[in-house]
């Protein structure tokens, strides 16, 4: 029997962050196994096989500095100053799919600041506005065809954050898509309604940390997955939410890199 890894474990050994362990499973680049009770593993001579050859693909390690760098920026900048950090940050990392990467280490650095006292609800509240503010800008300020694809964004029913979709818009836009926007705590009945009104190519759905409900979750993906099939309409999960790993007529997203990669697979 071939000795296997959690992503975490996997994720140390090749001395990257779990998130792009997971984005090149997802991109099919490593292979995986499931347990007997449903959870992913990786092979272990295939993880240090590709260490080796990957392809092409240099295993970039994990910059310790990045998360706190990004929180002190999210937490300190005034509007400008932030919108000046992020466009800085497209211009060297040539994507914004890869910008919002970084900023995701900025957006977990700001929560375990809250969580570890450092800074006050409100404190992080106002950052988490004004960041909000920021990428909706960079989002209207590139221009998009008429006739551009759309994709409907909504957090899980239940759940109140929408930062996660603003990134998301901001990386969907370069890659040529509108976006209609449901925001927060959408019910599965009004997202299904949408889809079968309105004419959309694409759903996205995001669950932050605080959906833990599990067999909540899988409810309302089997039923939003049932309309996307009826529909044909491709659907996106994302966020740190206890979605299912494998999504029915759909696609387990794990960042933001992983959303370009995967839309450029099923064109």
């Amino acid at each position: 029997m071939k000795e296997t890894l959690t992503t975490t474990s996997a994720a140390k050994l090749a001395g990257v962050g779990v998130s792009s362990i997971k984005r090149w499973a997802d991109e099919g680049k490593l292979r995986t196994v499931k347990t007997p009770g449903g959870h992913r593993r990786l092979v272990l001579s295939d993880i240090m096989a590709f260490i080796q050859d990957p392809e092409g693909h240099s295993l970039q390690p994990l910059d310790e500095n990045l998360g706190s760098e990004w929180g002190d920026a999210i937490l300190n900048l005034e509007f400008h100053g932030l919108q000046s950090r992020l466009l800085e940050a497209r211009g060297r990392n040539g994507s914004w799919y890869k910008t919002m990467d970084e900023l995701s280490a900025g957006v977990r650095e700001t929560g375990k600041r809250w969580v570890n006292k450092s800074i006050t609800i409100g404190e992080e509240h106002a950052a988490t506005e004004r960041l909000s503010r920021v990428l909706d800008s960079i989002y209207e300020s590139m221009p998009v065809a008429s006739n551009a694809p759309k994709c409907l964004l909504s957090s899980a029913e239940g759940d109140l954050h929408t930062l996660g979709l603003s990134m998301l818009q901001v990386v969907l836009r370069e890659l040529g898509w509108r976006c209609l926007w449901l925001g927060a705590n959408t019910p599965v009945a009004e997202v299904c309604r949408m889809l079968e009104t309105q004419s959309v190519q694409m759903v996205a759905l995001s669950a932050s940390k605080a959906s833990t409900n599990a067999e909540d979750l899988a409810r309302q993906i089997q039923t939003i997955s049932a309309s996307c099939q009826k529909t044909e309409t491709r659907l996106l999960v994302g966020g740190s939410g206890a979605w299912p790993e494998n999504i029915p007529f759909g696609f387990r997203i794990h960042d933001f890199s992983a959303v370009a990669s995967t839309l450029s697979t099923v064109k």
